[in-house]
């Protein structure tokens, strides 16, 4: 890391670095919780930041109900708005934490199978237990049911996604996103 990038980089696991940026007379109280509380101020920003992506899963999955049956409109939306909410995790929750690409992959992909299997069979189950349903009830049982799995993401996020402990002793840099090569990917070229 050059000199630039290490001024501008924020260590992981302090959230109060990135609070102190910010101007104003309630930046003090929130350094002292920052610092007094890291993992709790991650969770209330990972918590922020997951219910703006169950209100933009809610309203792509109604965008798309008219044209779509209930589960195939919820495996778009939740396709859409799973890398949108892992990179606004990374740079709201994580404070702009380095992430392995092939681990954030991964876990998307993990994110979206699991979701998708999990919500699928609650529309399922919705619409055998309830008869005939409306778009608004069947999106309201997918943002209730996706609050379910939110803290099992956040453990993953926050211990191997966005674990820099890992990238930096392997050597690994950052790319200009922040996130490392793969541990299997070597960023150096061979001498000959």
């Amino acid at each position: 890391m050059d000199a630039a990038q290490s001024a501008a980089h924020v260590p992981f696991g302090d959230p109060a670095t990135s609070a102190a940026r910010v101007p104003g007379p309630v930046t003090g109280a929130v350094v002292a919780l920052s610092r007094r509380y890291p993992l709790a101020v991650q969770l209330a920003r990972y918590a922020a930041v997951g219910g703006g992506a169950t209100a933009l899963n809610a309203a792509l999955f109604l965008l798309f109900r008219p044209v779509l049956p209930a589960v195939p409109a919820n495996l778009v939306a939740l396709v859409l708005t799973t890398a949108i909410s892992t990179e606004a995790s990374r740079r709201f929750a994580f404070d702009s934490a380095p992430a392995h690409r092939l681990r954030e992959w991964v876990q998307d992909a993990g994110t979206v199978a699991f979701y998708a299997t999990y919500t699928s069979a609650v529309l399922l189950a919705l619409h055998q237990l309830g008869g005939a349903t409306t778009p608004g009830e069947e999106a309201a049982v997918v943002a209730a049911a996706s609050l379910a799995g939110g803290l099992l993401r956040f453990a993953v996020l926050r211990f191997w996604v966005f674990d820099v402990a890992r990238p930096a002793a392997a050597g690994a840099r950052p790319d200009q996103g922040g996130r490392h090569p793969c541990p299997e990917q070597s960023t150096s070229t061979p001498s000959t």
